[in-house]
């Protein structure tokens, strides 16, 4: 057991655990999303099917995090696992801009592959680092203040992302007439930078107490059969908790919930990409541009389902964020008519977000044991994170098949994937609908 904290030890883990995150954010903003695809996209032009893989691998390698237990019992506790995982995490991350230092460009052989292979080893080692610090964190903060650190955390990375990525954005928006050379330069001093910042945020969490750890007796009492002065092996390390997962119907629903969402949310990852860069041709600073709409938006919706979070109404939060969302798809619909001012108000409803990232962990957390949980924040965040890879990859299919020779497909193919996908994000909210947290509408109390 974790001995509680006192108010005030709460209050300043929050403040250390949102300057940890303000670091990171800031750092991973640099090295992600469409600075990441901007940089690859001259690397996959003309290979479709590359594309959707690279898109798609962070999330499929993420989905190898449910072996986050097993290095806990081995290295010896959970912010062991975290900052060791981030460190060897962000080396990978650095060494795709340094084999662009080293001489790789556009049609070097391999430099496909090796973009995608660092991408994957990246991602599976943050996913792991991810799991364990917020294990590691739901034992620090108490179960009635969960709710204001998810909010203030999810609002630290909206305001972050939005100053970096989009002054980012802007700067590299002026060098559109450099050399392809000095461009790939420019987001070698970007990557180092963000490396730079992520590991920074190690720092404000690393004298924090380690919390509660899994052990090798309590692994070995889980009737694997595995003497405690043993190290059990991989499978005796995860399958007590798969097992305690699937045979909870309140958390299984709650987790066939999170994966109808993350498979319909991957499915337009590549054509949502596809359709505003090469059919709508929007920049990369009117990219970052929505982008900071919405998460300003995110900002104060955060902060409201923390409140709400706290009083017990996760549930509520998402059933009403995943049909508020599924809007998004139809904008996304709109926009293959009307053009790229449907894709702000896409953007727009993306606010809702704000809510849903409070709201989806938290219950999480709720449903799963305390201290002992990584397998089960491993099922719902980075196996949804698999099919969402795998939905990509369906997605990436579809739009290579249907694409005319040497261009792009049809409208048509577009506008039914994003039909498609809106229909299966609203759908998943009925999974949702009886999942009911322990303890659900009870007024809370701070602690």
């Amino acid at each position: 057991m974790v001995s509680p904290s006192s108010p005030d030890q709460t209050r300043s883990i929050i403040r250390r655990v949102l300057l940890g995150q303000l670091l990171f954010s800031a750092g991973h903003a640099l090295t992600t999303g469409g600075f990441l695809n901007y940089f690859a996209n001259p690397f996959f032009q003309g290979f479709a099917v590359a594309l959707a893989v690279m898109q798609v691998t962070p999330e499929a390698a993420e989905s190898l995090a449910v072996v986050t237990r097993w290095l806990v019992i081995r290295w010896g506790g959970r912010k062991t696992v975290w900052w060791v995982s981030l460190l060897l995490a962000r080396l990978a991350a650095l060494a795709i801009p340094g084999l662009v230092y080293a001489g790789m460009v556009p049609g070097t052989a391999g430099a496909i592959p090796a973009i995608i292979g660092l991408l994957a080893i990246w991602y599976l080692l943050q996913g792991v680092s991810y799991t364990a610090y917020l294990s590691w964190l739901s034992d620090l903060v108490p179960e009635v203040q969960w709710g204001n650190l998810l909010a203030r955390r999810s609002m630290a990375i909206s305001l972050v992302t939005v100053c970096m990525t989009y002054n980012a954005a802007a700067i590299f928006d002026r060098t559109k007439l450099w050399p392809a050379g000095d461009k790939f330069h420019a987001y070698i001093v970007l990557f180092g930078l963000g490396g730079a910042l992520c590991l920074a945020s190690i720092l404000p969490l690393i004298g924090l107490r380690a919390g509660g750890r899994v052990s090798r007796d309590e692994s070995a009492r889980d009737g694997q059969g595995c003497p405690s002065y043993i190290t059990p092996s991989l499978w005796q390390s995860i399958r007590p908790q798969l097992q305690l997962a699937f045979s909870d119907q309140v958390f299984r629903r709650f987790l066939f919930g999170c994966w109808q969402l993350s498979f319909f949310q991957g499915l337009t990852q590549t054509a949502q990409f596809q359709f505003s860069a090469n059919v709508l041709k929007v920049s990369q600073l009117d990219y970052y541009g929505m982008l900071s709409v919405m998460l300003l938006l995110q900002i104060p919706l955060a902060g409201l389902a923390g409140w709400l979070v706290d009083g017990g109404h996760d549930r509520k939060i998402m059933v009403g964020g995943l049909v508020g969302l599924s809007l998004a798809m139809g904008c996304w619909w709109m926009a293959t008519w009307y053009g790229p001012a449907w894709l702000l108000a896409a953007y727009v409803v993306w606010g809702l977000f704000g809510m849903v990232n409070v709201a989806q962990p938290s219950l999480g957390l709720k449903l799963a044991p305390r201290s002992d949980n990584s397998v089960q924040l491993s099922l719902f965040r980075q196996i949804g994170g698999l099919l969402a890879a795998l939905a990509g990859m369906l997605g990436g299919l579809v739009l290579d098949h249907y694409s005319q020779k040497g261009g792009l497909p049809p409208l048509e193919v577009f506008r039914w994937l994003f039909i498609v996908s809106g229909v299966g994000r609203a759908t998943a909210a009925l999974w949702f609908w009886k999942t009911r947290a322990p303890g659900e509408g009870a007024s809370a109390q701070a602690g």
